[in-house]
């Protein structure tokens, strides 16, 4: 007889009732927070791995632009050696527009490269004192 009182599904509570017992609703939130509270630990003990990591791959990124960099201009550095070993065309183009030299009987012209006017341009304007002078 006790055995069918045991199994009875009647004897079973499926719903919690309200009467007041204030721990039956406070451990299910407790256990949640402090599910979140353990997460947060292990989230803040890990954040300066994480930090580390992504300075890394900042540094990374940084050396392999630097890289790519060197690598083009040791390509631009290769073409030119070999233009000047084989192009006597290009030598004397370099000889004439980076040295300066020509071949003898030439006068040799060198203009400034442009360089740009400033923003601030005054105009000089007579003065009636010097208009009196000059007459």
């Amino acid at each position: 007889m006790a055995s069918t009182r045991f199994l009875d599904p009647s004897s079973i509570p499926l719903k919690r009732q309200s009467g007041g017992n204030i721990w039956a609703t406070l451990v299910p939130i407790i256990q949640g927070a402090i599910v979140i509270g353990l997460l947060t630990v292990v989230g803040l003990f890990f954040l300066p791995v994480i930090q580390t990591e992504n300075d890394y791959k900042a540094k990374l990124a940084e050396l392999q632009r630097k890289t790519a960099a060197a690598e083009d201009q040791q390509a631009q550095l290769k073409l030119e050696t070999e233009h000047m070993k084989n192009d006597p065309a290009y030598v004397e183009h370099i000889a004439r527009d980076r040295l300066n030299m020509g071949r003898p009987g030439e006068t040799i012209i060198h203009f400034d490269s442009y360089q740009s006017v400033p923003a601030t341009v005054k105009t000089v304007s007579p003065t009636p004192e010097n208009d009196s002078s000059a007459n």
